[in-house]
């Protein structure tokens, strides 16, 4: 197994200001990027200043925190390392979401926006406008979809180009069939959505064959108490139907191994017990780390492969061919800066070995080549695992 990172290029997105790598994919010399970045911020010569140890903005509405939130911006970017990137769609927005087609022609960005500097609401949650964009040409023109703006959408995954589903808050999912044009609610799973408007899954993934599964902790659903439910459903069902249980665990990450002859399996990455309760300060959130799996059938029986030691926050999980698997994680118990590391498995999860790879800003794992991406400032760096 090769660790050691390899140089890519040194100037990554250093002309787009103001900086930032965002989301990015890399397909030989292309790149495409998804980014969200606040708005030019630019100070007075000296010459200029009141006090010339107080550096002062050139407009005053820079200096408001919640203008500057109400000015961020979301952006998709195109090109080439060598001549650099372009952006093709920029909207305001402090969220967003995308999904691309494996050959990248066509593309949806959903942009969420919400007014920092609007009073309160009554029920102290801010109103978020969503709106949703879909690119036929690889990202050079866009059309604005149909969508109702008070649905936020926080995923978009689809099948193909015509058929996907988006994921909100409350949680919500919906499924299309002809491209974003309409949209269809489809019923979630029991307890799901606890009546918070604004709750989440815990983790989404939809799987190469197409089934979606959806992660979410219950304290009690019939017989299954303290446990985090795991339901799935596939594109010709109507509703959600349960696939695993995974008691006195609360799920990090859902991902599935790329198809492969006879079927692919199902990964959670979860961290042992209850979530963390934020109104007990003696619960500061350490938990065991652990690592299931399951194949992709009917009632399958589900197998712990490793645990973490809970000295480390679990933040993720990427699955690739032939048993490779990744675990990203945060030490953050020691005097310095918390360590990222990745913990690498070659044989599907039976051995594994821990990486400090140093905190890089951006990145991403390509499953169809086992291959690593990290940014590091303006440097992107690449590994094949």
């Amino acid at each position: 197994m090769t660790t050691g990172w390899e140089t890519v290029t040194t100037t990554f997105a250093k002309d787009d200001k103001p900086y930032g790598g965002g989301a990015f994919r890399v397909r030989g010399n292309d790149i495409i990027s998804l980014k969200t970045s606040g708005p030019e911020l630019k100070f007075k010569p000296a010459s200029e200043l009141k006090d010339p140890d107080v550096a002062e903005f050139t407009e005053a509405w820079m200096d408001d925190s919640s203008e500057r939130l109400n000015r961020r911006t979301v952006a998709f970017l195109k090109g080439t390392f060598n001549g650099g990137l372009t952006r093709t769609f920029q909207q305001r927005g402090q969220d967003a979401a995308w999904w691309y087609s494996k050959d990248w022609r066509t593309v949806y960005v959903s942009t969420g926006w919400m007014d920092y500097k609007a009073p309160d609401a009554s029920n102290e949650l801010a109103p978020q406008t969503t709106k949703l964009w879909r690119s036929s040409d690889g990202g050079q023109n866009w059309t604005q979809l149909s969508w109702q703006e008070d649905h936020n959408i926080g995923q978009l995954l689809f099948l193909d180009p015509q058929r996907g589903y988006a994921i909100g808050w409350g949680p919500h999912v919906w499924r299309t069939a002809d491209g974003g044009q309409s949209w269809q609610e489809i019923k979630v799973p029991p307890l799901a959505d606890a009546g918070k408007p604004r709750k989440t899954f815990d983790a989404v993934n939809l799987g190469p064959d197409g089934i979606l599964r959806v992660a979410y902790y219950v304290d009690q659903l019939g017989d299954v108490k303290t446990s985090s439910l795991i339901y799935r459903m596939s594109w010709a069902q109507q509703d959600f139907e349960q696939d695993v249980v995974l008691p006195n665990q609360t799920v990090v990450d859902l991902q599935s191994s790329p198809e492969t002859t006879g079927g692919y399996s199902a990964y959670a990455l979860s961290r042992l017990g209850a979530p963390r309760n934020w109104d007990d300060p003696s619960d500061k959130g350490h938990r065991t780390g652990a690592l299931s799996t399951w194949e992709n059938r009917q009632r399958p029986t589900v197998q712990q492969l490793h645990t973490f030691d809970e000295r480390l926050t679990l933040d993720g999980l990427s699955a690739g061919k032939q048993g490779l698997l990744l675990v990203y994680a945060t030490d953050a118990t020691g005097d310095g800066a918390p360590a990222d590391l990745t913990f690498i498995s070659t044989d599907a999860g039976k051995s594994w070995k821990e990486l400090d790879d140093g905190a890089a800003q951006g990145g991403y794992f390509d499953p169809d080549t086992n291959t690593q991406y990290a940014l590091f400032a303006y440097t992107l760096k690449k590994r094949k695992l």
